[in-house]
């Protein structure tokens, strides 16, 4: 891209030589960096007024892959789509604090690393709550965030049985935000002969109390039936909750279709990881540089063109200073119209 080469001062880089420089880098030592970046971000409101009784983060989870070239040895080699053709890819576990759409943690999973669920089972943190789709029903998981002292809010699948103790009355809200029943009770495991204990692949499932909140969907009208273990939140709190889990997808597709973040530059997983690195610190400057986030589709167009050396930082400022202006113009019109 021209911007890069007025930067660097080189004209041309070849994707060989970039790559093999990236294989030698420690990607690590970026970590200190995004960290100092971190501690600069203002804080956010709640994104969801509902969950404001919820003092704890609020972090979703989720993996997203990202294709290979076939004679790459540490790749998860799998069938592409219905087809026997084998397909390389490597899969990139996000951590994303919804409040702030900023990433909290990550790291790069590829031949023999187990599923998604164990996968992050290495890196979590304490005193947050964790919300996380179906493909998280791991009893290992679950004790391990329950171990490190966070808690979480996740879809059940249909298949995991549930020993219902109690159930409660709903609140005045409750019904408003299409919630259909509040139970709590313990996870049963699953039940055979010789398993007495009730243990899965993974673990025995947790000991203590949980609760089953399910809610519904109107949009795709069905049921969500959702587990945690936060007993002492209005059951609707625990809707809005999981429905914070979509910004991770959000910023996945941000990443991948507006940002550009479809290709890896590097094979060798120290270049794939320090990639993504460069990806996070670029979300965090984003960040840092607007002062609050950034979620709307004019603004993520902008940071799309840029990546794509299709407008320069003055021609995104001057557009979104104006941009901004007619919001706030907008919305004083609407403030006066409605006294």
């Amino acid at each position: 891209y021209p911007s890069v080469q007025r930067v660097s001062g080189v004209e041309r880089v070849a994707r060989s030589t970039l790559s093999d420089a990236l294989a030698k880098f420690d990607p690590e030592r970026l970590r200190p960096m995004i960290r100092a970046i971190q501690k600069q971000i203002p804080h956010l409101d709640r994104l969801d007024s509902d969950t404001a009784a919820v003092a704890r983060r609020v972090i979703a989870l989720d993996g997203s892959w990202f294709n290979l070239a076939g004679e790459v040895a540490h790749a998860l080699h799998c069938n592409r789509g219905n087809t026997s053709q084998k397909q390389a890819r490597i899969r990139w576990n996000l951590q994303l604090d919804v409040d702030q759409f900023l990433p909290e943690d990550c790291d790069v999973s590829g031949n023999g690393d187990g599923s998604e669920a164990a996968a992050f089972m290495r890196r979590l943190q304490s005193d947050c709550i964790y919300v996380v789709d179906r493909n998280f029903v791991h009893f290992g998981f679950l004790n391990a965030v329950l171990k490190s002292e966070s808690s979480f809010v996740l879809r059940l699948k249909k298949g995991v049985l549930f020993q219902v103790d109690q159930t409660h009355a709903l609140s005045e809200k409750d019904p408003a935000h299409q919630v259909l029943r509040d139970e709590t009770g313990h996870l049963s495991g699953p039940t055979s002969r010789g398993n007495a204990d009730a243990r899965s692949c993974s673990a025995k499932p947790p000991a203590q109390t949980l609760r089953r909140v399910t809610v519904w969907d109107e949009k795709n009208q069905c049921k969500l039936v959702l587990l945690t273990d936060l007993l002492d939140v209005p059951a609707f709190v625990i809707g809005a909750i999981y429905r914070q889990r979509w910004m991770i997808e959000l910023f996945f597709r941000w990443l991948k279709m507006l940002v550009g973040f479809r290709h890896l530059i590097s094979q060798s997983p120290r270049g794939i990881t320090t990639q993504f690195y460069v990806a996070v610190l670029m979300s965090l400057l984003i960040q840092l540089h607007n002062g609050r986030r950034r979620l709307s589709k004019y603004a993520l167009m902008w940071v799309g063109w840029l990546a794509h050396d299709r407008a320069t930082p003055e021609m995104m400022a001057r557009a979104m200073a104006r941009h901004e202006r007619e919001r706030l113009l907008d919305r004083a019109r609407r403030a006066k119209k409605k006294i």
